[in-house]
C-alpha cells in the first residue's frame, strides 16, 4: 500500500530553559498537566508512550535529555500500523528556548489537522504553562 505523507515543521521560543521544557514533554504528570489530558510516558529509549487521552501513541527512538527527542508516533485515525517521526531538538539562544520541531511522514488526509493540533494541543498550552 503506497500512502502520500506531508511533514510538518514548526519552530516555537519559549521564555524557560531547555530542562523544563524537556521535562514537560518527557515527564509523565507535567504532560498531562499542561495539556489537561492524561499522559504515559516511560522516558527511556524504546520506553512506550500515550498521550492526548490515549489518542497518540508510539515509543521513544532517540533521546538527550534537555536536547532531543525522537518518537515513532501513531494515532488512533492513521491506518492501523502505520507511524511517522517526530523529532524534536531543544536549544538555548541568548535567555530563550528554541524548539525545532519536525513531524515527518504525516498521512497527506491528516497534516492539515495535525499542524493545527500541535499548535493548539501542544506549543500554545505548553508557553503558557512554563511561562506563568
Amino acid at each position: 500500500m503506497k500512502l502520500k505523507t506531508d511533514n510538518i515543521f514548526q519552530i516555537v521560543e519559549f521564555k524557560t530553559t531547555p530542562d523544563k521544557v524537556y521535562e514537560a514533554l518527557m515527564n509523565e504528570s507535567k504532560h498531562a498537566e499542561f495539556t489537561g489530558m492524561t499522559a504515559k510516558l516511560n522516558p527511556v529509549v524504546g520506553g512506550e508512550f500515550e498521550v492526548t487521552d490515549g489518542e497518540s501513541f508510539g515509543y521513544n527512538v532517540y533521546l538527550v535529555p534537555n536536547k532531543t527527542i525522537v518518537q515513532s508516533w501513531s494515532h488512533r485515525s492513521f491506518v492501523s500500523g502505520f507511524y511517522s517521526t517526530v523529532h524534536i531538538e531543544i536549544e538555548e539562544k541568548e535567555g530563550i528556548t528554541i524548539v525545532n520541531f519536525n513531524h515527518l511522514g504525516v498521512p497527506e488526509e491528516h497534516s492539515g489537522w495535525l499542524t493545527e493540533g500541535w499548535k493548539r494541543i501542544y506549543w500554545e498550552p505548553l508557553k503558557e504553562y512554563l511561562e506563568k
